[in-house]
């Protein structure tokens, strides 16, 4: 099986896919293959980008099935002339071809079982109004950039579930919420107005006992 995929968008799905974790394929991009389709993954657990893929030509026929390839295999791979990256899955050896125009890598394929992300993209949202974590909506900003885009990506916001990020073309991201509990906020005293101020309160004048009676003399 062989595929065109462009250097940028596979610079894309690495900044989704995560750098150091100890589930070593989410560090990875997975081509996940159906009889009919073929799509680019990539997620760390909070955020998830998936890509259509288009088959070549001459390609052998799909082969289903999830094909992970090591991230050290694609960040040594260097775009020549802004030629598409040619991957080429071979599902007998185990083995992704990965070809540059110039220069050709074979790596294994791992072996480790990728997880059932179609399951957490969202058919559908609430529109409920979701927090994020700053860091991963930049994430998809620089994803939205490498794919071609002008501006910033859209999130269809989707309550305490999963929130669709609306991309370039037919990419399709993922981001996970956080969560929304009351959070207590320090306030400085600079930045509270002064009709917030509650004026202190004069405590009321103590209570002068009365002179006791004097006696009268017989």
């Amino acid at each position: 099986m062989q595929f065109h995929i462009p250097a940028d968008t596979i610079k894309a799905l690495l900044v989704i896919a995560a750098k150091s974790d100890i589930r070593h394929y989410l560090n990875s991009m997975c081509i996940d293959v159906r009889a009919t389709d073929a799509v680019a993954v990539a997620t760390d657990g909070h955020k998830l980008l998936a890509l259509p893929l288009t088959v070549t030509d001459d390609a052998p026929a799909l082969v289903p099935g999830c094909y992970i390839i090591r991230r050290e295999a694609l960040e040594g791979v260097k775009a020549v002339l802004k030629r598409p990256i040619l991957v080429t899955i071979d599902p007998t050896t185990r083995t992704a071809t990965i070809d540059n125009g110039n220069a050709a890598t074979t790596t294994p394929l791992m072996d480790d079982k990728y997880p059932d992300w179609r399951r957490v993209v969202p058919l559908a949202v609430s529109g409920e109004v979701s927090q994020f974590n700053a860091e991963y909506v930049g994430a998809f900003g620089k994803v939205h950039k490498l794919l071609g885009g002008a501006y910033s990506p859209s999130i269809r916001h989707n309550g305490d579930n999963a929130a669709r990020v609306i991309l370039p073309g037919d990419a399709v991201g993922v981001l996970m919420p956080m969560r929304g509990d009351p959070q207590p906020l320090d306030n400085p005293s600079w930045l509270v107005p002064p009709s917030a101020i509650e004026p202190a309160e004069v405590p009321e004048p103590a209570e002068v006992p009365e002179p006791a009676e004097v006696a009268e003399v017989a």
